[in-house]
């Protein structure tokens, strides 16, 4: 086993005390006196000094044209871009929250979701005004901002010239929608500041979707302090490179409205001083070719990316000699994929293998890690520096070593809560006999005596697909109403090629017709296309009854189908 190096991160990051994201970010990036190409979006890169002003400007947009006030949410509905960037530390900044959603929700998804945060506006891509126009419609007072993917795709010269396509203008003016454009905000306040609010660390930074502690879905409030200890955490036990700011880069393919991306992609990237390349959606030969036309040193993903990466005959190369560090998350990895991985990163000159780590977004996504030099084959990795993980019974109570329970954190990472109508929900979080708060998972797991801990299965009730949660009660919930079905349970599946589904058991109702079962399926899955294009089940079976638990609660671990130890890490 390798020894852990002498200089790394943790030696170079500031201490984070109360500080903001804008000012934990500023402090991180201080002794680089020198300018230098912070992002690149299609290839074209943008400087640091342009990020900060294009921030600036936005800010004094929220705060002076607005009149946005500290608590104050605002909605960023966009794929990985550098304006939703711009937006999250422009907000944080004055004191305000990012309300983080998924660009694929439905219209009315979306709604709920601005609605429930009391959100002051959205800022969304201009081509989805076709699809949002009339929803948006329906929400008073909304401010929209919205901006064209060509927008940072030019250069800084020639990005305030970029327009919003016509025919999504025409959509909006149809709808009575009155829209800004965000190039026209940046050229507006050029140059202009205003007042941040500082040392506001403990104030609630993002909202985000989650499955919550029980499966149930939620809205997750995560501070400044949280994200930056994550932030510190994750990047803590790497080593310091020689490299100049910005000559490194990152590809950001995991999603800022999931935790993962947002602090092992986003923010570890920002505060390392690395180049920042968003992408909208994970597409193997796009991201080839960042990776050929950039020295990037760290690749993070969940294991359909890489796996998609690796079979892709483009991704060896001499360009891989930069990746030093390549780390999954979201679900298993196989053994022999590790082998593959490692094979083709060690013939092209990388010390990267592939680490497999776990989290949740209630504690920041990324609370256990494998490190080159401190991993253990089969388990998830030791829980970092300001976390602290133990192994709970049914009661609370702490197992021992290598007894299966359900893992548990605490430290400085964890949520506020969850947002809720009637104030902060507190399910999902224990405050033991001293006072500190845990999160307890809803998974299953065990710590070996090295502080390893192996993920054993998932106790609570969320599928995971693509790094999007899939929360079965929902699409339980929306089937009930239909006269063909007596009940029905949605389970976590696999297709032919390994991938996770939503598999759904029916149980038909004594006045449903057999004969008309394809016609009943093209219903359920016309229903939950509704809820999301990850929702809708690609495997539906029909069963006499659900099996039951001795409380008579549906069993669903029983329908769940659990990959085979040969598939699991």
């Amino acid at each position: 086993m390798l020894k852990l190096p002498q200089y790394t991160m943790d030696d170079v990051l500031p201490d984070y005390g109360n500080m903001n994201l804008y000012e934990y970010l500023i402090a991180c990036l201080y002794p680089h006196k020198e300018d230098y190409p912070m992002f690149q979006f299609k290839l074209t890169d943008h400087m640091r000094s342009e990020f900060f002003e294009d921030v600036e400007a936005m800010a004094v947009y929220f705060k002076d044209e607005l009149g946005m006030k500290p608590g104050d949410a605002y909605s960023l509905f966009i794929p990985n871009s550098i304006e939703e960037v711009v937006a999250l530390f422009a907000l944080n900044k004055i004191g305000c929250i990012a309300n983080l959603i998924h660009p694929l929700f439905p219209s009315e998804a979306m709604k709920d979701s601005v609605t429930y945060t009391k959100s002051k506006g959205v800022l969304l891509y201009d081509m989805f005004i076709h699809q949002h126009a009339a929803t948006l419609a329906t929400i008073e007072n909304l401010d929209i901002i919205v901006t064209a993917p060509a927008l940072y795709a030019a250069p800084v010269a020639k990005k305030y010239y970029i327009r919003p396509d016509e025919k999504a203008l025409a959509v909006a003016q149809a709808n009575k929608l009155e829209v800004k454009f965000f190039g026209d905000i940046l050229k507006k306040y050029q140059g202009q500041k205003t007042e941040g609010l500082y040392r506001s660390g403990d104030c609630v930074a993002v909202y985000m979707n989650g499955g919550g502690t029980t499966g149930v879905s939620r809205t997750i409030m995560l501070s400044s302090t949280a994200l930056n200890a994550v932030t510190k955490n994750a990047l803590g036990a790497a080593t310091v490179s020689d490299y100049k700011p910005g000559e490194l880069s990152k590809i950001l393919a995991l999603p800022f409205f999931h935790a993962y991306g947002l602090v092992a992609g986003l923010l570890t990237t920002m505060v390392s001083g690395w180049k920042s390349i968003p992408m909208a959606r994970f597409e193997a030969d796009e991201y080839i070719t960042y990776l050929k036309a950039n020295k990037c040193y760290e690749i993070v993903g969940v294991p359909n990316m890489f796996r998609k990466l690796l079979d892709h005959p483009d991704f060896p190369g001499e360009h891989l000699k930069y990746v030093k560090y390549a780390f999954a998350g979201g679900d298993y990895v196989p053994l022999d994929f590790h082998k593959r991985f490692n094979t083709l990163m060690a013939q092209y000159g990388s010390e990267a293998i592939l680490m497999p780590g776990y989290g949740l977004t209630e504690c920041g996504a990324v609370d256990c890690i494998n490190m080159p030099w401190l991993t253990k084959p089969g388990t998830v990795g030791k829980y970092l520096k300001t976390v602290r993980a133990a192994i709970f019974d049914e009661e609370q109570n702490e197992l021992p070593l290598g007894t299966v329970g359900e893992i548990a954190f605490t430290g400085n990472t964890l949520m506020k809560g969850y947002l809720m109508p009637d104030g902060r929900l507190c399910e999902g979080l224990y405050t033991d006999k001293n006072g500190k708060q845990w999160v307890l998972t809803g998974d299953l797991g065990k710590m070996d005596e090295d502080g390893y801990i192996t993920f054993i299965a998932r106790k609570k009730r969320v599928i995971i697909i693509s790094g999007y949660n899939v929360f079965p009660a929902d699409i339980e919930n929306l089937l009930e109403p239909l006269p063909f079905l007596t009940e029905c349970c949605a389970v976590q599946g696999y297709d032919d090629d390994k991938k996770p589904i939503v598999r759904l058991y029916i149980v038909l109702s004594p006045e449903a017709d057999e004969a008309k079962l394809d016609e009943y399926k093209k219903t359920i899955i016309e229903m939950c296309s509704t809820l999301s294009t990850f929702s809708v089940p690609r495997d539906i079976r029909v069963i006499d009854a659900l099996p039951r638990t001795r409380l008579e609660k549906v069993d669903f671990l029983k329908l769940t189908e659990i990959r085979t130890e040969e598939h699991k890490t």
